[in-house]
């Protein structure tokens, strides 16, 4: 990859943090690995809205964790944002058929702070 250009393989920023994480105050704790029982059933890209399980959420109610890592099907870890380091972009997630203002009230209520590319919102305490 040459500085500024996305190979084919990311040319939609699937594979790239910087697609859902707006800011973030700590580059080591922004992110967290979930380790689960049973693999993850499809593969993930970054900016997926996923169950506890590593399954896409279905809901918004069933929205546990959002994607900064790429994960493949049938891997026992993916690795999630910390809700408490990062502000995400909304234009980066991924809401699939979901309701986005429903959805974005479950990330708040996990503690995600948001911000677009026009706005600057930075925790203050």
């Amino acid at each position: 990859m040459q500085f500024g250009q996305f190979q084919t393989l990311n040319g939609d920023n699937s594979h790239a943090r910087y697609k859902v994480i707006a800011y973030t105050s700590d580059p080591i704790l922004q992110d967290k690995l979930i380790r689960v029982e049973s693999s993850i059933p499809e593969s993930l890209i970054v900016g997926d809205l996923i169950t506890a399980t590593g399954a896409k959420a279905a809901a918004p109610g069933d929205i546990a964790y959002v994607v900064v890592d790429p994960a493949s099907a049938g891997s026992k870890a993916f690795i999630v944002a910390s809700p408490v380091h990062v502000i995400l972009s909304l234009a980066g997630i991924e809401f699939g058929s979901m309701d986005e203002s429903l959805a974005q009230a479950q990330l708040a209520t996990l503690g995600f702070t948001f911000s677009d590319f026009d706005t600057v919102a930075l925790r203050t305490t």
